[in-house]
């Protein structure tokens, strides 16, 4: 966890912080790709799972990394 009285991490806390983003923007990708790709309308279950990992994923990046 990040002491919310500093402005650092460390180099544990950078790594970890730094596998959240991959796996973040690996799941916000793999809509992109869906999207660009397969197009939806196939399989329910694995569009849902999909749309719902990319959405997780954005919402994580927001809270943690402040982005949009």
């Amino acid at each position: 966890m990040i002491d919310k009285g500093t402005n650092y991490t460390t180099r544990e806390q950078q790594k970890k912080l730094d596998e959240i983003l991959k796996i973040c923007n690996n799941a916000v990708e793999e809509q992109k790709k869906r999207e660009r790709t397969l197009a939806y309308g196939l399989d329910d279950y694995t569009e849902g799972r999909t749309v719902g990992a990319a959405n997780l994923a954005r919402r994580i990046k927001r809270i943690a990394f402040g982005e949009k």
